[in-house]
């Protein structure tokens, strides 16, 4: 990393670059349902969302929001479905409760497929709770939230899974840029 740019112009730029990504896949994964004529698509959502949540924290929240109103921009949504989208995709941020037990733990172990299982549920929670107080039915819409998203979720495990073994891709990132000046200090030393 560049010695002098300063960790927030490199958080800024890191959560750019992966909402650039998250508003990319969001808009493709909608088109493509028009392209080859299908009714589910496969989003990217979850699979951005829960890695930027790894390495930034409530930094990630920008995403997230940012990935919502762009996948209801796209499929020409009312103002119920941007409070649906928006509001249900934030309860991924309850995912927070796994880093108590430390990221090292989910980054490396099995804990993290129930890290990748339970963002995939709590955002599907989050959608049906806040559809159903706008007057839908829970347990239909939960129903419906996660047959639509399954292959998604699925997708964001598969992803995930090889993201953790790249060096700092699936890391907190103030962790990585210590553990990578620890590690480059011996070498300045010589």
């Amino acid at each position: 990393m560049n010695k002098h740019l300063s960790l927030s112009t490199y958080r800024l730029i890191d959560i750019s670059i992966f909402t650039v990504l998250m508003v990319v896949f969001e808009l493709i994964a909608v088109k493509a349902i028009n392209w080859f004529d299908e009714v589910y698509s496969v989003s990217l959502f979850l699979t951005i969302a829960l890695i930027l949540i790894m390495r930034w924290g409530f930094w990630s929240i920008f995403t997230i929001i940012a990935g919502a109103i762009i996948y209801c921009y796209a499929i020409g949504a009312t103002v119920d479905n941007y409070l649906v989208y928006i509001g249900g995709n934030l309860f991924i941020l309850f995912n927070f409760f796994w880093f108590t037990l430390g990221k090292e733990r989910i980054q490396k172990g099995a804990l993290t497929l129930l890290y990748v299982l339970s963002g995939f549920v709590l955002v599907e929670l989050g959608r049906s709770l806040i559809a159903s107080f706008l007057g839908f039915p829970f347990f239909p819409t939960l129903i419906g939230f996660l047959g639509s998203d399954v292959l998604s979720a699925l997708l964001a495990l598969l992803i995930i899974m090889i993201t953790r073994k790249q060096n700092g891709l699936f890391e907190d990132q103030i962790a990585y840029l210590i553990r990578v000046n620890q590690e480059e200090e011996p070498k300045e030393a010589n």
